[in-house]
């Protein structure tokens, strides 16, 4: 069983990484073609699309309807440490590339802002979600420029 949850936890990271963070940062960002949407959300198609992916939620906002860009991820209880561990190191390694500033560390959870490379800027957010059992990473445009 643990086998199973490694794997699903290491999926929601990788899917985050590859559907939400990378095409945010290449200013690409768009809804997946390889996921059905969640059928217990409301996506009207609009504003964003959810989607569930390894016991994970996540949601999209591809600036359809003139909305703003942003992508976030609903990681369960079962998931959280692993997906923590893996997003922290993502940090760590993003602001040693200056690529991201540390505006505000939380625990557990940060918020990223880019540095000039990109703009408009994007923050990156990791927090608890509700009373502490599941996390949620967010990636979002700002209005803010270099």
């Amino acid at each position: 069983m643990a086998l199973t949850t490694s794997a699903a936890l290491a999926g929601a990271w990788e899917e985050f990484e590859s559907l939400c963070l990378l095409p945010m940062e290449n200013i690409s960002l768009a809804q997946p073609t390889t996921l059905e949407p969640y059928q217990s959300f409301k996506n009207d198609g609009d504003t964003y699309t959810t989607y569930k992916i390894d016991g994970a939620k996540l949601a999209i906002s591809d600036g359809r309807a003139g909305a703003s860009k942003w992508c976030w991820i609903d990681v369960g209880p079962r998931a959280a440490t692993r997906f923590s561990e893996s997003s922290s190191s993502w940090s760590e390694s993003a602001q040693a590339d200056v690529r991201y500033e540390l505006i505000d560390k939380r625990a557990p959870g940060f918020l990223l802002r880019s540095t000039s490379w990109r703009e408009p800027k994007l923050d990156v957010t990791l927090s608890m979600r509700g009373k502490g059992s599941n996390l949620i990473m967010r990636v979002e445009e700002t209005d803010l420029e270099s």
